[in-house]
């Protein structure tokens, strides 16, 4: 098992697949699609492949200690058992290397230190003698001294050395480290297969449901969500757009929305439109409860007053899939915040 670990994305997986079966593979790749859909995952499992040992005829229980690897049956499987796999499982491969901004940090960037200690290491032949992986994720916060860096060896790596870059949309990076790639796709998972693997992980049938409803299609956002907190935030949102609040007082609450978004020159604003998600989940219930159908409903009942009728949640619905696409579309996310309040507020909703 290797790319068989990989959750859905059943086409890169093809795709990489046939090109290894085939010798065809790239010296490096950008995997271009939402986080938390398995383009690390399938990079890893790629780089397991490479180096299984049941794939190279090298390892055997004598030399390596442990089972002997079974034969792999297909172009991207691995034994599991090997002493490659194994390390590689629990991220322990000495040729795995991997270049990512500090976690939750919006402005964080990759270091021109740490890109050029990188290509330092891949002056030296790989440590086990197989293949080095170098995976960049979120390749996008490089700074520009950084991706030049980069380009010369994109352009020329050294043998048996794979670069890996991810990111969400190829305008992220320079077009010349595009060019030096070979792109692979990866889609959102459909949230049947994200609630059955939160359910094989242990998470309640209820909640699982919840969590792949709001995690658009990616497993690690869904993974991430906090049942308590994102009821505290859907209440803190409903709160405010029942009060008597000015545009004075809506900017206010925009920009607070907004922050934890914000680092520097960057904005997530798919993080902001996912906060979204969690309001629009609330006026499809209020819909879907008016026409009877509330064993439909994705959310847990909240103590508020009077639910809005079915109009008003299908037009506040349509309102918050509107304020999404502009702030995806590089409008200002708090212009658009108030604009959106302003119009719930009227509708009643």
């Amino acid at each position: 098992m290797a790319f068989e670990e990989v959750l859905g994305q059943e086409r890169a997986r093809a795709q990489l697949a046939d090109e290894l079966a085939a010798g065809r593979l790239a010296h490096a790749y950008l995997f271009v699609g939402p986080k938390g859909v398995g383009r690390g995952s399938l990079a890893c499992a790629l780089f397991k492949a490479l180096n299984c040992e049941a794939n190279s005829g090298g390892g055997s229980p004598s030399l390596f200690g442990g089972p002997a690897p079974a034969e792999p049956a297909a172009p991207g499987a691995a034994c599991g058992v090997c002493p490659s796999c194994r390390r590689i499982a629990q991220g322990q491969h000495e040729d795995l290397l991997i270049l990512a901004p500090p976690h939750g940090q919006a402005s964080a960037q990759i270091k021109v230190e740490e890109v050029r200690e990188m290509i330092r290491t891949l002056s030296f032949p790989p440590f086990a003698g197989g293949w080095r992986l170098v995976l960049i994720r979120d390749a996008g916060q490089m700074n520009p001294t950084s991706a030049n860096v980069l380009l010369k060896t994109l352009e020329e790596p050294p043998p048996r050395n794979l670069l890996v870059l991810t990111v969400q949309d190829p305008a992220e990076i320079l077009p010349t480290l595009v060019s030096r790639c070979r792109r692979v796709n990866f889609t959102p998972l459909a949230d049947e297969l994200v609630a059955s693997e939160l359910g094989r992980r242990g998470v309640d049938p209820e909640s699982a449901r919840l969590r792949a409803a709001l995690g658009a299609g990616s497993l690690g956002r869904a993974l991430e969500l906090d049942h308590q907190r994102l009821r505290a935030t859907l209440e803190q949102l409903l709160e405010h757009i029942a009060s008597p609040a000015g545009p004075s007082q809506d900017w206010a609450f925009a920009e607070d929305l907004v922050a934890p978004f914000k680092g520097g020159e960057r904005l997530d604003r798919q993080g902001l439109a996912g906060l979204l998600d969690l309001l629009a989940h609330y006026y499809r219930d209020q819909a879907v409860i008016a026409a009877g159908r509330a064993q439909a409903a994705l959310l847990p009942p909240l103590a508020r007053g009077r639910a809005p009728e079915m109009g008003a949640a299908l037009n506040a619905f349509n309102h918050l899939r509107q304020a999404q696409s502009q702030i995806l579309g590089n409008a200002s996310p708090e212009l658009c915040l108030v604009v959106l309040l302003d119009s719930l507020r009227r509708l009643g909703a």
